[in-house]
């Protein structure tokens, strides 16, 4: 039985859980990470890592809804700051959503192969929390576009549906030939664009 740990040690060896896991899951991915190597870098046992997170993808889920609330926060400012027509305007926002998300280093090693193994070990009560929070986020981002008089007259939850089919696009981008997946995005996010903000000027 691994032993219980003080508040402050909790509080500490959970930083360090964190820090660790953003490194080796932004040079390794989910996949080639294991709960020994998370374990042993921060110098505690295999058990009692499981004190702290009940899989190595609940710790990366973390991670990642910890940057998305940045991500999120950031992308609503940035719709006060783009110009053009309004579909020049969201279409930028659209390709600073996916500049922002694949830059970010927790993504480099990120694919379709790894999102379906968070999805396999995830509670699916974490999983439906996370949707929700999703759908929340589409408000908030109609709700930002209308402040500057663009009308995106759409129900929320399509708006997060197509959004995340955006996202969902990039996790198949090594299944394109070679030069062809810039130009499928391009089209796609101007489709999309143009969709989200039709009959605004």
């Amino acid at each position: 039985m691994p032993r219980a740990f003080r508040d402050d040690e909790r509080e500490h060896i959970r930083a360090m859980l964190l820090a660790t896991g953003q490194r080796l899951f932004s040079a390794r991915g989910v996949r080639k990470t294991s709960v020994e190597e998370l374990a042993q870098e921060v110098g505690i046992s295999k058990g009692a890592f499981y004190l702290f997170f009940s899989s190595k993808e609940e710790l990366y889920f973390e991670l990642l809804e910890r940057f998305e609330a940045e991500f999120k926060r950031e992308l609503l400012e940035h719709i006060a700051l783009v110009r053009g027509t309004a579909q020049e305007q969201m279409c930028h926002v659209l390709q600073h959503a996916l500049t922002l998300w694949r830059q970010h280093a927790l993504f480099q090693q990120f694919n379709r192969n790894e999102y379906e193994q968070l999805l396999r070990r995830l509670p699916q009560a974490r999983i439906q929390q996370h949707l929700a929070n999703d759908r929340s986020f589409a408000e908030a981002f109609i709700a930002a576009w209308g402040a500057r008089a663009i009308v995106i007259d759409l129900a929320p939850h399509l708006v997060d549906g197509m959004i995340r089919a955006l996202f969902f696009i990039d996790l198949h981008v090594d299944e394109f030939d070679a030069g062809v997946y810039p130009q499928v995005q391009a089209h796609y996010l101007n489709l999309l664009a143009a969709y989200f903000v039709k009959g605004s000027v």
